[in-house]
C-alpha cells in the first residue's frame, strides 16, 4: 500500500538553474524535518542512465519527437517500478525533476497535437494506468520563469537555438499553465525579481499542505 508523497518539480527550458534550486532547498526542507527524501528525474536526454543504460542505447533525442515520447515513457515505467513505487511503499518523500508534462509539453511545442489524446493513454500506462498500480503526483510544483528570461539564458548565455525563437518558450509556458491544474499542481513565481528565499517560501508553503 502506497503511504509515502510525490512531489514533481518542473519548469520550462531554461529554468533549470531554478529547478535545480528548488529541489535542493525543498530537499533539505523535508530532510530538517526528518522525512525520509529520495530524488529521481524525467527519463530525457541525459537521465536514462539512473536505470544504467546510458550505454546500451544511443538514443538520437530530437530527431523524431513522436519516438523520443515512446522511449521516455518506456523509461519511465522502469522509473516509476522501481524507484518511484518502492520509495512511497516505504513511506518516503520522493522529489521527481519532471514528469509526464515535460514529455507531453515537448511533443505539444513539436507539433504532434493531432492525437494528442493518444499521447496521454501512453503517458497514463507508463505511470501503471490499467495494471493496478497508477501512480499519480500528490503535488506538482511548476516553477514559472517567464519565456523572454528563459529565451535569453538558453539563446543568449548557452547558444543552444530553438527553430522556434522566443515562440518556442512562449508555447512551452503556456502550456505548461494551462496542464498544471490536471496534476494536482501549482505555480510558483520564479521571475528575477524574486529571491530564491522567497521562491523556497512558497514552495514550503504548498508542500506543507500534503504532508
Amino acid at each position: 500500500m502506497r503511504k509515502g508523497k510525490l512531489i514533481v518539480i518542473e519548469g520550462i527550458s531554461g529554468s533549470g538553474q531554478q529547478v535545480k534550486a528548488a529541489i535542493v532547498g525543498l530537499h533539505k526542507a523535508l530532510a530538517g524535518q526528518k522525512y525520509d527524501v529520495v530524488e529521481c528525474a524525467n527519463p530525457d536526454s541525459g537521465r536514462a542512465k539512473e536505470l544504467g543504460i546510458d550505454n546500451l542505447l544511443n538514443w538520437p533525442f530530437g530527431r523524431t519527437p513522436r519516438a523520443d515520447f515512446l522511449f521516455e515513457a518506456a523509461v519511465r515505467t522502469e522509473v516509476f517500478k522501481n524507484i518511484v513505487e518502492p520509495a512511497l511503499q516505504d513511506d518516503k518523500i520522493v522529489l521527481c525533476k519532471q514528469s509526464s508534462i515535460s514529455s507531453l509539453a515537448n511533443a505539444w511545442v513539436s507539433g504532434y497535437t493531432k492525437h494528442f489524446d493518444v499521447l496521454r493513454h501512453i503517458e497514463k500506462l507508463s505511470r501503471g494506468f490499467l495494471f493496478e498500480d497508477e501512480i499519480y503526483p500528490d503535488l506538482t510544483l511548476f516553477i514559472d520563469v517567464p519565456a523572454q528570461e528563459a529565451f535569453e539564458r538558453i539563446e543568449d548565455v548557452l547558444q543552444i537555438h530553438h527553430e522556434g525563437g522566443i515562440e518556442y518558450y512562449e508555447k512551452m509556458r503556456e502550456f505548461y499553465l494551462k496542464e498544471i491544474s490536471r496534476w494536482h499542481g501549482v505555480s510558483i513565481d520564479a521571475g528575477a525579481g524574486r529571491s530564491e528565499e522567497e521562491i523556497n517560501a512558497d514552495i514550503w508553503a504548498k508542500v506543507q499542505t500534503i504532508l
